[in-house]
């Protein structure tokens, strides 16, 4: 794209003389980016083609960005073309193309799932229409916004206690965002489609604040399938990324310009900071900064106060009724997701204490970390300025990897504004005076901190390692093993677990268990066993599944997870994995009637987690057969291996190469095709595991 912003060439080689051309200059670097662009638009068309039968429209959809994909690539990739009246067009019909994939692709997953994927975007919108009524969110329960947004349980945030949150946890623009819409009687998946609309917006933002050399990367970055998901799935940081960009955007002219202009960063970020609290880590990074910058420009800390007393008005605006009619409560809620009772969880540090056991018996010493390496990265920051100056978004997302509860939208959705941050301030060597600017004095050879920075620097990785080993070096205070195991049978669920517990710690604990499957903790089960631990004891306890959504899968591994409250730790169970073996049938499909009394032979082969055959002599596979009727379920009539007439299961041993053979035979014709499935069954647990894919015949006369 040209500087325009549309696409941009050029030759690729010299014409007197290719072969001494140089390597790819920064003019065809953007041709790449542009190119790569088009490709997104590509995928964005095949993205929405799983939907053309059930919306026959996506389909011209799908055409026309395949097309419009296709000419981007290769009107950038093609040296001799020029067109620079068409360039800005082309490149903001790119733009259109994919933030209207983007929003169509969402609104298609919003149709087909319409139950809200998290409780943070659920009590959102119930705090919108509560706000709506004239009622204060931060004195009601949000419980019933669980039930009426249809949020899943493995959706729900948990206390270490088992209970879940209910009461609303984030700053009051999260749901004053969505009042307006809800006051004009818009209540269904108000909050989702607002979600939708604030991510497109961000991605326009992000384009149109990167350089223009860098803008496809905008369009690249905001259709990553993490974003997309998040934003459709209910993580409401999506509604902060638009605000937060901008206020990044040359934040550190703050320091040596005037008017009301300069106010727009500390603005936007006081209200990206009223969204949602993972903006609240920037704010002393840039303060820090434009102080620093304020005093190569005799203006010292002023311009730096001046800064955070602006972000923190634009805080408070949204914020200040609800202050003044209830300030325990909006002080309790907002603080909900920083404090220590809410269960760890993400894909930071503490993902080594939850799947690897490294630690866990003091989740405190996860708050003390995040504060170390906070500190840290901060002191750092400042005694090396400017020289990390670029880094002063990416940072905080550095500090929030080492919290207990580290997801990665907290990680990843600061990104977007860190790479308008780093390509808009200026120059880290730049501290030089314009002359259209009011004079300033020489800067120093060097800042007084910048005397100690080393001290600073090895000082900071040593607290922050330090601060880390004690982490690990707390053991978890409990042990524990899975004894066994009930299942749902054909469903293929774990219903019933049973555990043995020793407590290891020096204290009396009071367990509450829940279970840990996908990297997703579900409802915390129902305990039979003793409620209070001794130290040094060991006792048997029975979990049952609370609901359908808590219930791991038998054919993947899943592991146990205790969690007390005092003190607050985390102890798991060793993995559980069911053994990998499953079963598959040849032949795969009887396409067609078969004749009463004609014999069907099926081969029933022991597979690998990979599907290569296991060749295991005397093992007993199961073979059964349904009938899944319009009307229910009913049983079959054909006889297996010469059993009676409806006979299910039917057991066959494997031979030497790991196949058991059944002979199926038809003895009734049927409108219904008779389902056949086999399936191995643990011999010491005795549930079965390993079911074959579904094989339906049809018998006829």
């Amino acid at each position: 794209m040209a500087e325009g912003g549309g696409i941009i060439h050029g030759p690729l080689h010299s014409a007197d003389n290719p072969a001494d051309s140089p390597p790819l200059s920064h003019v065809q670097h953007r041709e790449i980016l542009w190119a790569v662009a088009g490709i997104i638009v590509i995928l964005w068309g095949l993205a929405l083609f799983g939907f053309v039968d059930l919306y026959p429209w996506v389909s011209a959809l799908v055409v026309v960005l395949g097309a419009w994909g296709l000419g981007v690539v290769a009107i950038s990739l093609s040296p001799k073309v020029r067109s620079p009246r068409l360039e800005p067009i082309l490149g903001w019909a790119t733009v259109a193309m994919v933030v209207g994939a983007f929003v169509a692709w969402g609104v298609l997953q919003i149709i087909n799932a319409p139950g809200y994927g998290t409780d943070e975007i659920a009590f959102n919108q119930y705090a919108a229409q509560l706000a709506a009524h004239g009622l204060n969110p931060y004195t009601h329960s949000m419980a019933a916004a669980l039930s009426q947004f249809h949020v899943s349980p493995n959706g729900y945030t948990f206390l270490l206690d088992g209970t879940a949150v209910t009461s609303l946890s984030y700053p009051a623009l999260s749901f004053l965002f969505y009042v307006p819409f809800v006051a004009l009687g818009w209540t269904t998946q108000t909050a989702v489609v607002l979600n939708l609309v604030a991510w497109a917006l961000g991605i326009v933002v992000t384009f149109v604040l990167l350089p223009r050399s860098l803008r496809p990367i905008a369009l690249v970055l905001g259709s990553l399938g993490i974003y997309t998901s998040y934003a459709v799935g209910g993580v409401t940081d999506a509604v902060f990324v638009p605000l937060l960009v901008g206020a990044v955007f040359k934040w550190d002219r703050f320091a040596t310009e005037r008017g009301l202009s300069t106010w727009r960063g500390p603005l936007l970020l006081g209200l990206a900071m009223a969204v949602k609290q993972t903006p609240w880590l920037i704010l002393p990074f840039l303060a820090a900064g434009i102080c620093i910058e304020g005093f190569h420009f005799e203006r010292s800390i002023r311009r730096g106060v001046h800064y955070v007393l602006i972000a923190l008005g634009a805080f408070l605006i949204p914020n200040i009724v609800f202050i003044i009619a209830s300030p325990w409560a909006w002080w309790s809620g907002v603080l909900t997701p920083l404090r220590s009772q809410t269960v760890p969880a993400g894909q930071g540090l503490v993902e080594l204490t939850l799947f690897e056991g490294l630690g866990g018996g003091s989740l405190a010493a996860y708050s003390v970390t995040l504060v170390v390496v906070l500190l840290g990265l901060f002191a750092i920051f400042v005694s090396t300025y400017p020289v990390l100056k670029s880094l002063a978004v990416v940072l905080p997302a550095i500090v929030l990897y080492f919290a207990a509860r580290s997801f990665g939208s907290y990680l990843v959705t600061l990104l977007p504004a860190a790479l308008v941050a780093a390509t808009s301030v200026r120059s880290p060597t730049i501290f030089s005076c314009r002359a259209d600017r009011e004079s300033c004095r020489k800067p120093p050879d060097r800042l007084p901190m910048w005397h100690y920075w080393k001290l600073v620097v090895a000082m900071s990785i040593a607290a922050s390692a330090v601060a880390i080993l004690v982490v690990f070096l707390y053991a978890a205070p409990l042990s524990i093993q899975i004894a066994a195991v009930r299942t749902s049978g054909q469903l293929a669920t774990v219903v019933e677990i049973e555990l043995s517990v020793t407590n290891n710690a020096g204290t009396e604990v009071q367990p509450h268990f829940t279970v840990e499957s996908g990297g997703t903790l579900t409802s915390f089960w129902v305990t039979r066993g003793p409620r209070h631990l001794a130290p040094g004891h060991r006792a048997n306890y029975v979990l049952l599944a609370p609901n359908f959504f808590a219930q791991p899968p038998i054919s993947g591994g899943f592991q146990v997870v205790a969690f007390t409250t005092d003190p607050a730790s985390v102890s798991r169970s060793s993995t559980y994995l069911p053994t990998p073996l499953h079963v598959s049938l040849a032949p795969s499909a009887v396409n067609g009637v078969v004749p009463i009394g004609h014999p069907i032979t099926v081969h029933a082969a022991l597979l690998n987690s990979l599907d290569a055959p296991v060749h295991d002599r005397g093992q007993p596979i199961y073979l059964g057969q349904i009938v899944y009727a319009q009307d229910g379920l009913r049983l079959g009539n054909a006889t297996i291996n010469s059993g009676a007439p409806g006979q299910t299961p039917v057991v066959a041993y494997t031979n030497a190469q790991g196949v058991a053979t059944f002979v199926v035979l038809g003895t009734q014709a049927g409108n219904d095709p008779v389902y056949f499935e086999a399936n191995l069954v643990n011999l010491n647990q005795f549930y079965p595991y390993g079911y074959s894919d579904l094989l339906p015949i049809r018998f006829g006369g």
